[in-house]
């Protein structure tokens, strides 16, 4: 595999220093090896990797936030999507001790007399896209921060107070990762463990579209600087869409080797099991003993997952079918439906044929194979709500399951090891990203090339004509940045940075009723029901003040410096 070799020797280093990692949080190096560490370039190289990968988890988010999932037991989310949650929420603020390692490199750097100068210029450059990349994962949550650009003194209080814009932060995030581009490396060469210029121009693009609509003025500016950093990104030609959708999220071997990703969390098997990734909440905890006698076809396998995130029917709506007459329509106006309706017949045939090629390898509907089984979420179904024994847990409670990041090669055990890949960064998003850059710059023709690029190579649907209103534009934008980037962390912030950008007082897609679909038996029926669990638990309330959420009390106890979000 193209990268494999690196990835491998970066998790031995990983491992090596894993004793060191938490050196920042805890004082000075001098009580640790800050001798061996800062007189090797190699180890200090390593110290940097278990921020590299706690930071790629900042960037990701799942779409439990959003109109794309309806969640089981998942309180939290619940509640924070029900807007039941105040002041004292924490949605994660304290991220000091990262930046302090970011800081504490740089430091060292500026101080190292014995590396070679682009060993210097390379750390200092990975540990300010780093801080950048901390500190936009924060800015997104709460708008104003406080800015640590050094290192602080373990005698020193850190009473600082937020910026006094929300421009201000992002203008520091921007430079740090402006600043850092500049000496990284064009190309990894097949390695992982390293941070290249693609991926900080992708950053920089999508730093600067989400700040537009944050700050209070030049929006105009940031629009300029994610469009240049689009077009650098372009330029360096490393990357190209990938041909097969379904296995750049779903085949670790292929995705690795795959020349759309620009960064992604890659995890090892040795110390990686299925139970610390995302697939456990995607997977069904169904088998033959579970299900009721009646409940066909056999299943091939014993479902082990712990499920409690499915795709909502509205996320499913979304995804547009190729008529028989070559155009692309909304489900329910195809022709294959407008004859189910008048002649009956399977409904499979009536919503599910020829959808956009994304469907099939997000989402799992009645009647298809998934793992070694066929499976079906119709009334007595193997997989329907009504068809478990004691009580409809693990089952397809949407009458759908997610496809899309689940490993499907080996059964899925909570216990068993695994290879794990998320992506953070890739070619079609940064696509996107141009897109509603020139939306906002007011160049239909080129956003509509750009959506066209995912649109047919990754949905295998028609192109989008020319000459579309601004209007028809936006609104097949947002449909293809929905279903093109469904749990890779873009939906919530897209959504709020929409609606930020318009001045909504709120987001009618954050104030969804949700439901599920009730195939009949036979397959010849269905109907769109209230889903059939646990009555609000998916209820959908948002309210301007969620653009930002607050700034946790009790850090505001102990630093009066620190100001609050409206509405908080």
């Amino acid at each position: 595999m193209r990268k494999k070799i690196r990835y491998v020797a970066a998790f031995m280093a990983l491992t090596v220093l894993s004793a060191c990692s938490d050196i920042l949080d805890k004082g000075p190096l001098d009580k640790y090896t800050e001798n061996e560490i800062w007189e090797s370039a190699e180890l200090a190289q390593a110290f940097l990797y278990p921020t590299l990968n706690t930071v790629s988890g900042y960037l990701m988010y799942n779409d439990c936030w959003t109109d794309n999932d309806v969640i089981q037991d998942k309180s939290g989310d619940s509640n924070l999507n029900k807007e039941q949650i105040d002041n004292y929420y924490d949605a994660g603020w304290n991220i000091y001790g990262q930046v302090r390692k970011c800081n504490l490199v740089i430091e060292k750097m500026e101080e190292n007399t014995t590396f070679r100068e682009s060993e210097r210029k390379s750390l200092v450059a990975q540990a300010k896209a780093l801080r950048g990349m901390i500190y936009f994962s924060r800015a997104r949550l709460f708008g104003k921060l406080m800015i640590v650009d050094r290192v602080i003194d373990e005698n020193e209080d850190m009473l600082f107070p937020r910026t006094a814009t929300i421009k201000e932060t992002y203008d520091f995030i921007l430079k740090d990762l402006k600043d850092a581009v500049v000496d990284l490396p064009v190309s990894d060469n097949g390695e992982e463990g390293i941070l290249t210029q693609g991926a900080i121009y992708a950053l920089i693009a999508e730093v600067a579209l989400q700040g537009a609509a944050y700050i209070e003025n030049g929006q105009d500016e940031y629009y300029a600087l994610a469009k240049e950093a689009s077009e650098s990104l372009f330029a360096l030609k490393q990357y190209e869409l990938d041909t097969d959708y379904e296995k750049l999220f779903n085949d670790f071997d292929y995705a690795m080797n795959s020349k759309e990703i620009i960064f992604a969390q890659w995890k090892h098997e040795t110390n990686t099991t299925f139970g610390n990734t995302w697939m456990m909440e995607l997977v069904p905890n169904v088998n033959n003993d579970k299900i009721k006698e009646g409940s066909t076809p056999a299943l091939q396998d014993n479902f082990e997952g712990w499920i409690s995130i499915f795709p909502s029917c509205d996320l499913v709506d979304e995804y547009e079918v190729i008529d028989e007459d070559g155009k692309s329509k909304n489900w329910d106006e195809s022709s294959y439906y407008q004859n189910w309706l008048v002649n009956g017949g399977y409904v499979s045939e009536a919503i599910y044929q020829n959808r956009d090629k994304r469907f099939y390898a997000t989402v799992v509907h009645d009647s298809t194979l998934y793992f070694n089984s066929i499976v079906t979420m119709r009334d007595k179904g193997n997989l329907h709500w009504n068809s478990r024994i004691g009580g409809d847990w693990g089952t397809a409670l949407t009458g759908y399951l997610y496809r899309k990041g689940v490993y499907t090669k080996n059964k899925v055990y909570v216990s068993d090891p695994t290879y794990y890949h998320q992506v953070v960064l890739r070619l079609g998003r940064s696509f996107l990203n141009y897109a509603e850059v020139m939306l906002r710059l007011g160049d239909i023709d080129t956003a509509i090339e750009y959506i066209n690029k995912t649109r047919v190579q990754h949905g295998g649907l028609p192109e989008l004509p020319l000459g579309l209103s601004a209007d028809e534009v936006w609104k097949a934008y947002k449909r293809e940045r929905r279903i093109e980037l469904v749990h890779e962390g873009d939906r919530y912030w897209s959504l709020l940075r929409w609606g930020k950008a318009d001045n909504a007082s709120t987001i009618e897609e954050l104030n969804k009723v949700h439901h599920s679909i009730s195939i009949s038996a036979d397959g010849k029926s269905f109907e769109i029901i209230t889903l059939p669990f646990r009555e609000g638990e998916n209820e959908r309330i948002f309210t301007k003040k969620r653009y930002l959420f607050p700034v946790p009390e009790g850090e505001r106890v102990n630093n009066p410096s620190l100001d609050q979000n409206e509405g908080w």
